[in-house]
């Protein structure tokens, strides 16, 4: 079954095309964690989850746009960032807003 606007079924569910390239390139490169972190302009929450995990890991920052909102609306995320961090073993981690508990999990690991 094929999905609209692009996505495509992978192993760890539905991505766009952007974030498929991104994750293949990444993997390819190194197998370590990383992660994809979508944002709104002028969003604080945003750019300190970006900082904080940039730290850490590989981040791909990629600004949010309607059809992505959409997208988040339907997985039931509600606030801005989207992140979602890939680990070496093939697993992902994700979640929505900037959520101190979790981004420690990866900085203070």
């Amino acid at each position: 079954m094929s999905s609209t606007n692009g996505m495509k079924r992978v192993g760890y569910g539905y991505v766009c095309s952007t974030e498929r390239s991104i994750i293949e390139k990444l993997s390819k490169e190194e197998k370590q964690m990383q992660a994809i972190i979508y944002t709104r302009p002028g969003c604080q929450k945003c750019r300190w989850t970006v900082f904080k995990l940039s730290r850490v890991m590989p981040v791909q920052t990629i600004t949010a746009d309607a059809d992505d909102y959409e997208r988040f609306r339907k997985l039931g995320y509600r606030s801005m960032p989207v992140v979602t961090v890939y680990k070496a073993d093939g697993t992902h981690d994700e979640w929505c807003d900037s959520q101190v508990d979790k981004i420690k999990q990866y900085t203070e690991g």
